[in-house]
């Protein structure tokens, strides 16, 4: 009997614990744009405390707005009802599925975003205000402290490689060039040659003439 009670206290006081640790997690809002260009959508976790305030005044800014993917901008929508912890903001960070860009997390202080709508803005030229300031990101100009790991980072070696590929491309594109003007320059003096012996031919079609 004892030993049941015992099990019992123990797994309430890991229960406990369990729970204090999942209080003081920090809580994130999700900011979601979602690009007509690239068509794709980046989620944006910003935290939550310490930046209620101005996640508020964002999310009445947004409201302002009947969106819908208008041509190469972005859409905008912000979760602050329903939160996700840090360990889910982290994990989602990691999940590649866009080509673009990855999802990202922002510790820090959000600044307030400011985006004021004249009455006789029409709905379009709002979706362009808000994309001006907040499209492809820019939600970084706003907030600092983004946790991103090394390892996700873009290297200078990766883009080294990338423009050596391009060189070598350009370089066969040049060869390739060369040796087609040496080839015209054959078919001119072939052509002169018969130009020549017969006096008949006046001039070349035109789609030779481009």
């Amino acid at each position: 009997m004892s030993d049941t009670i015992n099990i019992t206290a123990t797994e309430e006081i890991v229960k406990n614990i369990d729970n204090q640790q999942t209080e003081t997690q920090s809580k994130y809002a999700t900011l979601m744009e979602t690009s007509g260009e690239e068509c794709e959508s980046w989620l944006y976790f910003i935290k939550y405390q310490g930046n209620e305030d101005n996640l508020e005044k964002l999310q009445s800014l947004l409201a302002q707005v009947d969106w819908f993917v208008m041509d190469d901008m972005s859409t905008f929508d912000l979760e602050t009802k329903f939160l996700v912890c840090e360990t889910t903001a982290k994990e989602m960070t990691k999940v590649d599925l866009n080509h673009t860009s990855f999802n990202r997390k922002f510790d820090g202080v959000l600044a307030e975003i400011k985006c004021p709508f004249k009455k006789k803005y029409s709905n379009e030229k709002k979706i362009k205000k808000v994309f001006d300031i907040l499209g492809y990101g820019q939600i970084e100009n706003f907030i600092d402290n983004e946790d991103v790991d090394d390892c996700d980072l873009a290297h200078e070696g990766d883009t080294t490689t990338e423009d050596t590929t391009d060189d070598d491309t350009s370089d066969n594109e040049d060869k390739d060039n060369t040796e087609n003007e040496v080839e015209d320059d054959h078919e001119d003096e072939s052509y002169k040659n018969e130009e020549s012996k017969d006096k008949k031919i006046k001039s070349l079609p035109s789609y030779f003439t481009k």
